[in-house]
């Protein structure tokens, strides 16, 4: 009876059965009706009225009968593929063999174990191997991603099979990770230093400018290659063909070699540049894919100086002059208020940190900015005096006090158009900490185009945080609040860089300095390089006569390879902008038109994008069991050779320390829902019925 929950006190049974009782007694027992029949019927019949008018009225108390249910949920056994280039070099003929030798594991592992299959390059994916392309290893984004999502689950294994060569991303070993299953390393590859000359790396300035000098290291590494001499070239690339910049003899004098080699280069034209660095090969070389290298290097013809001019040190002038520098369109000056000197018309914007101040109104300097109408930037903290500052902008009104502050989160305006970001950017800096803004109300101008606005606690409201206007052809930003250092910080704590930090900034200040474009269509890719292994993203807007942006027309693009062929594409309609994302591109230089037909006229605008090669897998084929030994060691695992796949199977089937889990759940149910019941109580009335009848006692 432990298991039957009563919604009345339990003593009430003694109640039912007595009913029971008393029923029968008053029906079989009460007069003489039965004497001529046998004594044993009385007693039969009587047992049956009882037993049924009981078991009825114990149904009416409503009780429930609570079950406990186990399942028994098998481990986890995952395999992870390495899919890289690396792989498929290593392997060769054998690479379909191979493949099918961890299906027939797979197999083996399946009857006992879950099994969950991931390949992985520099991204991971669900599912076995089906091609071996991916031209970047991140092993280390691939232990956190399995420590991210199954590290709270029953996992009894890893199976990775790999070269343990990574080339993106940090050391696999130090990867903080919440796994606790052995990592069961299946090493592919041959760790032998054959001979081979590398063209190692080649570093150099992504960005240059026009006229500029600048120089690219070359790192050369050989290994078994000693009293040999390569050449060592450089060539300028173009739809032209190739042309040699330089040449150079480097002599290996070691079985073990290493140099670096400075070269010094000139941008001579604008746009992004293809150079192309060889080393020729050697006698008995075994490998000729990793001797050249492919470089792009973006020219640009101006380059902006911005002005940080600040009321006194502050941790957000680091934070703005480190973000402005990632982006070497800038170049960047910080100075301070009664320091340093300055000449206004030396820069092309300028950032007032915590200016106008109780100590400096910089109305003097204001008028000599207002002459050559350049554009600036305000944030406002607590050393804005308020008051100067809503007299000289038309922005945004702060009708409050600096002695009080609110923390303040963003929120992106649905409908601002100027510039645009991605979901996964939005949802990154609404998850940013809170800055400091000042307490009171807050009044945008007629002209204010607002990006994003205050978030206080809970309550999204619409107080301006980042605001943009353009009044008199002088353009304005302002940040209505401090401490954006913080965002910098917790930005490279989830993503481990600055990316969103950096670009929420720097397209601020690139909005802010651009000129006015009067054009009523505009397309744009996203940046100017890409690599083979990133998506190509195009945008594209439409003005209307009062310059609204719309997009209820379709927006075409034609996208133009060097080999004049031909990719069209439709762009997808997003708020009040256009999108395109046509996915990967092989490396070369491509071209693109976008036109729009609108209010009966056909609009176009045309621009470029290159795609450069990754050659990471081709550079470096010796293998790096160490690795692989090191992880599993380290979890507690083995490492297998091809050969012993089938003691790697044996090994985890007869594990005592891979068991399944048994999870138990508790349900409650009315007791009138077992059938078995109703059938019993149906049983006792027919079989009543029955014997009354049979004897003819009715």
């Amino acid at each position: 009876m432990k298991n039957v929950i009563f919604q009345y006190p339990s003593w009430y049974i003694l109640f039912c059965l007595a009913l029971g009782i008393f029923y029968a007694f008053a029906m079989y027992f009460r007069d003489g009706k039965f004497v001529e029949y046998p004594v044993w019927l009385k007693w039969i019949l009587g047992f049956f009225r009882a037993l049924s008018v009981s078991i009825l009225s114990f149904l009416l108390l409503s009780p429930l009968i609570k079950s406990v249910i186990e399942n028994q949920k098998n481990p986890i056994v995952m395999i992870l593929e390495d899919a890289s280039q690396s792989i498929e070099q290593a392997l060769g003929n054998e690479l379909k063999p191979f493949v099918e030798e961890i299906n027939e594991l797979e197999a083996g592992l399946a009857d006992k174990y879950e099994i969950k299959r991931f390949h992985f390059g520099d991204q991971i994916d669900l599912g076995a191997v089906d091609s071996f392309d991916y031209k970047v290893t991140n092993l280390s984004k691939t232990i956190k991603y399995i420590s991210d999502n199954y590290g709270d689950q029953n996992v009894g294994a890893i199976i990775l099979s790999s070269d343990g060569i990574y080339n993106e991303g940090s050391n696999p070993i130090y990867q903080n990770t919440e796994i606790t299953a052995p990592i069961f390393s299946v090493a592919i590859g041959d760790t032998t230093r054959r001979r081979d000359l590398i063209l190692k790396d080649v570093f150099h300035n992504k960005i240059v400018y026009l006229g500029d000098k600048f120089n690219i290291q070359v790192d050369i590494q050989a290994d078994n290659c000693s009293n040999q001499r390569t050449r060592l070239t450089v060539f300028e690339e173009s739809q032209n063909g190739s042309k040699k910049l330089l040449e150079k003899n480097v002599q290996i004098d070691r079985v073990n070699f290493f140099t670096t080699e400075e070269i010094g280069l000139s941008a001579n034209r604008s746009g992004v540049i293809k150079y192309r660095v060889e080393l020729s090969q050697l006698n008995g070389e075994i490998l000729s894919s990793n001797n050249s290298k492919d470089i792009y290097v973006e020219v640009l013809d101006a380059r902006q100086k911005v002005l940080i001019y600040a009321d006194a040190p502050h941790p957000d002038l680091a934070a703005i002059k480190s973000a402005i520098s990632s982006n070497k369109n800038y170049s960047i000056d910080l100075k301070f208020v009664g320091r340093d000197q300055l000449n206004a018309s030396d820069y092309n914007m300028v950032i007032f940190h915590n200016l106008p101040s109780q100590k400096s109104n910089i109305l003097g300097l204001l008028k000599e900015f207002d002459k050559i109408r350049t554009p600036r930037m305000f944030i406002v903290g607590k050393q804005t005096n308020l008051k100067t500052f809503n007299e000289i902008q038309n922005v945004l009104n702060i009708g409050g006090s600096n002695n009080q502050s609110d923390e303040v989160q963003a929120i992106f305006k649905p409908s601002f158009s100027s510039f645009t970001f991605d979901e996964d950017y939005k949802r990154i800096i609404r998850s940013l900490p809170p800055l400091n803004a000042p307490f009171g109300k807050y009044k945008p101008g007629p002209k204010t185009n607002t990006l994003l606005y205050q978030r206080i606690g809970r309550v999204d409201t619409d107080y301006p945080l980042l605001a943009f206007s353009d009044i008199n052809n002088i353009k304005t930003a302002i940040l209505s609040a401090e401490g954006i250092w913080k965002w910098k910080l917790a930005n490279f704590m989830e993503q481990n860089n600055h990316d969103a930090f950096n670009e929420l900034l720097n397209k601020a200040i690139q909005f802010t300095t651009v000129k006015n474009d009067k054009r009523k269509f505009r397309a744009d890719v996203s940046k100017n390089v890409f690599k083979e292994n990133e998506q190509i993203r195009l945008e594209a807007q439409l003005f209307n006569d009062t310059y609204e942006a719309v997009n209820e027309p379709d927006v075409f693009a034609v996208i133009t390879d060097q080999n004049k062929k031909e990719f069209n594409y439709t762009f997808s309609k997003k708020d009040n902008y256009y999108t395109l994302n046509p996915g990967y591109f092989k490396a070369g230089k491509y071209n693109f038109e976008a036109k729009v037909n609108y209010n009966g006229k056909e609009l176009k605008d045309k621009g470029s994008f290159t795609v450069k090669s990754i050659q990471l897998e081709k550079y470096d084929l010796q293998a790096r069991h160490n690795v692989m030994y090191d992880l599993s060691k380290r979890s507690g695992g083995k490492v297998f050779s091809r050969s012993n796949l089938n003691q790697l199977q044996e090994e985890i089937l007869t594990s005592d320390k891979i068991k399944p889990i048994l999870y138990s759940s508790n349900k409650t149910q009315s007791i009138l829902s077992i059938r078995w019941i109703l059938g019993l109580l149906i049983l006792l009335l027919i079989l009543e019925w029955f014997l009354r009848r049979y004897f003819g006692t009715y």
